[in-house]
């Protein structure tokens, strides 16, 4: 039986900050976004690094780099570099947001976050230029994207298909008719969507007797070791055979306000990140951590043939549980 391919994915990215509300806010750059900085200490994208390390698994980071419109280019170089030299994966990532630092003053808000509201001759553009950045800055050519937001449409995948990104990881049913712009299609495992091999944020059914049931993503700050375990296991038996997790490089740091001029280490976080490391190690005989750059258009049509579009439904006790850490997490 083959192994579920598990994909560990970081949105890597920066904050506006509040800058398009109050004009003497600035956007917050990679000392607390991405580095994590808590006085002497990373607590961002270095140490989801080193607990993969210490597990022999390669993560998948979601470059932004349409943020040059604020930063300039070096910001994005250094991650980029970060990354590479520790030997892990760089995809592509756009929040084109911070096009509205092109305009006199960026609180009109012309652009939007969300690249499926522009049309396909723009979106080709944007893509084409993140292309020419991740490339330009060392990256081998990206063959994934993800839009921020989650907000790409079905003209995003014409637009990556014009391009020659081979893989969309936009898709998120519990965004959809929200940010998420794609068609409902009920998908949670790897599929040809608009000739894009499309792999979704892994969602599961959450349901309890407090609150009708509903869709909640692997996102390692929304949800518990334990619900995240149940899933993979439940891949094993029923699907998905392909489980995409997600991160943000800033999942591991609480700020307390929008300038994140205080944080503290989301500690719970941390080690939730470390059980499912040590777990996927553990398990290696059932399931294999991949990197989007490491696949084939080959290997994604015979990947494809074992996808099962399943959403597993957690047990309310694990969900309960995690509830209560969240609750805790927001009290202090």
């Amino acid at each position: 039986m083959p192994r579920i391919n598990v994909f560990i994915t970081v949105d890597t990215e920066h904050s506006i900050g509040g800058a398009f509300k109050d004009r003497n806010l600035k956007p917050v750059g990679n000392e607390k976004r991405i580095w994590g900085k808590v006085g002497d200490k990373s607590f961002g994208i270095p140490l989801m690094m080193d607990i993969a390390d210490r597990y022999g698994i390669r993560l998948t980071f979601f470059v932004e780099v349409l943020n040059k419109y604020y930063f300039g280019e070096d910001e994005t170089k250094k991650v980029c570099e970060y990354i590479l030299n520790r030997g892990h994966d760089v995809q592509l990532h756009l929040h084109p947001n911070y096009l509205n630092f092109t305009l006199n003053n960026p609180l009109e808000k012309t652009y939007s976050d969300q690249i499926g509201t522009y049309s396909l001759e723009k979106q080709i553009e944007l893509i084409k230029e993140g292309v020419e950045i991740l490339m330009q800055n060392g990256v081998p050519r990206p063959i994934a994207f993800r839009a921020g937001c989650f907000g790409a449409n079905e003209e995003t995948l014409r637009a990556l298909k014009a391009v020659g990104v081979l893989i969309d990881s936009s898709y998120n049913k519990t965004y959809l008719g929200d940010t998420c712009l794609l068609d409902n299609k009920g998908i949670n495992d790897l599929t040809y969507l608009n000739e894009i091999w499309e792999f979704p944020i892994t969602n599961f059914v959450e349901s309890t007797k407090v609150r009708s049931k509903r869709f909640k993503p692997l996102d390692i700050n929304g949800v518990s070791f334990q619900e995240m375990k149940y899933v993979l296991n439940q891949g094993k038996i029923k699907g998905p055979k392909h489980i995409t997790i997600l991160l943000h490089s800033f999942s591991f740091i609480k700020p307390y306000d929008v300038q994140y001029n205080k944080v503290k280490p989301r500690w719970h976080v941390i080690k939730r990140f470390e059980k499912l490391c040590k777990y996927l190690k553990d398990n290696s005989d059932s399931f294999e951590v991949r990197t989007f750059g490491s696949i084939n258009e080959k290997e994604l049509t015979q990947m494809s043939l074992n996808s099962l579009h399943i959403f597993p439904r957690v047990p309310a006790k694990f969900s309960l549980m995690r509830g209560l850490q969240q609750l805790k997490d927001n009290l202090f």
